[in-house]
């Protein structure tokens, strides 16, 4: 009895645990797949790799920790923020986009596009002082703060802006770094970063307090490296991400499709860029799909990388071509100098042939009017 008893007990046991077994995957499954219903993008203007490892950054590392970062990001080469900007919004390259200063039109379809056909809402905080108005759907969806806006007044402004109207995504562009980059003082610019760093924490402890930020994806970044090397630190913390996570070969035109996929919306239709998708949470359920969307969107970029070398290819034949026919103008030219030259050395010759002729014939003349002279003179003296 004593055994069957025992026996009962561990049945009951490997049931209850087959049962714990079966339940708890699903709910890991469901808690990975926690909805967004906030997406933050903030860009900071003048923030490099360099700048970013030189700094103790206790906030912005820890929103690494919190998700996925790549430290060695390439950022946009681009003369003008708003060119680096648009590349970040649309994924695009600056000469598909077209938009290099506030007055051009941005020529492609943006994230902001994607999310207005979506019906989602969205908030833009113009720290630039207005460059960025391209990006402007209307007075509440557009905020313009003064070039002289501290990071603080920024992102104090951002958070307001979000209380008061709760949109789904918020584009926060900071200048402030850029300004003191500017002033050629390394001091004053590892201050800017540094300020940024403690705005970027209180934001963080505001979302927090709110009950939102687990809720929230945050992308934190810079469009536009202010160095040489190119490099600029990105991380992404929200659902979906994986945490304390390391990514490598990463690019800024690789934000705006890896937000839509994140939130289930269609890239920009001119997006180069590809989903960062070592920077997701997998599960068995969703790793051959990922796996899947992968392998197209690299095909899909190898094949925008042939195109583009097509007509690299014909432009410069085009250009070949072009300075063919320069060449040959520029040769007609000088055969037509050449020809001109020795015509106009035939003209001077002849013109010399002439003169010497027509002074000789004066200085004939001359002296028979000499000789003429002097004949009379004799002439009539003989008679005095």
């Amino acid at each position: 009895m004593f055994r069957f008893e025992n026996m009962r007990g561990i049945i009951r046991a490997l049931i209850l645990a087959t049962i714990l077994w079966s339940v708890f995957p699903q709910v890991v499954i469901a808690e990975e797949k926690k909805p967004i219903n906030h997406v933050f993008l903030i860009s900071v203007g003048g923030l490099n790799q360099e700048g970013f490892t030189g700094n103790p950054l206790p906030n912005l590392k820890y929103l690494m920790m919190e998700g996925s970062a790549c430290e060695k990001t390439l950022a946009i080469r681009s003369d003008t923020m708003e060119a680096a900007e648009a590349s970040l919004l649309t994924g695009a390259l600056v000469n598909e986009h077209k938009h290099l200063t506030v007055n051009d039109k941005v020529e492609v379809e943006s994230i902001l596009d994607v999310l207005k056909k979506k019906g989602k809402s969205m908030l833009v905080v113009d720290g630039s002082g207005g460059k960025l108005n391209s990006f402007a759907y209307g007075e509440k969806e557009y905020r313009k703060l003064d070039t002289k806006a501290t990071s603080k007044d920024i992102m104090d402004e951002a958070f307001k802006s979000f209380s008061q109207y709760k949109p789904f995504f918020s584009y926060v562009y900071i200048d402030d770094c850029t300004d003191a980059l500017l002033r050629l003082d390394q001091n004053d610019y590892y201050k800017a970063i540094r300020n940024f760093d403690s705005q970027l924490g209180a934001f963080v402890k505001k979302l927090k307090d709110s009950g939102i930020y687990n809720e929230s994806l945050i992308i934190v970044t810079s469009a536009r490296s202010t160095s040489s090397s190119n490099l600029v630190p990105l991380t992404i913390y929200g659902p979906g991400c994986k945490a304390n996570y390391s990514m490598s070969g990463a690019m800024i035109i690789d934000v705006a499709p890896t937000i839509c996929r994140l939130i289930g919306m269609e890239s920009p239709s001119a997006s180069r860029g590809i989903p960062i998708y070592s920077s997701f949470m997998m599960n068995e359920e969703n790793k051959q799909s990922i796996t899947n969307s992968w392998i197209k969107d690299l095909q899909k970029d190898r094949q925008a990388n042939w195109n583009m070398n097509y007509r690299l290819e014909d432009e410069l034949n085009r250009t070949n071509r072009l300075m063919a026919a320069m060449k040959e103008e520029k040769q007609s030219v000088f055969d037509f100098a050449g020809e001109r030259e020795q015509l106009i050395i035939g003209l001077k010759s002849k013109m010399t042939v002439e003169r010497s002729i027509w002074g000789g014939i004066i200085l004939l003349m001359l002296a028979g009017y000499v000789g003429e002279f002097v004949f009379l003179k004799r002439k009539y003296l003989l008679f005095k």
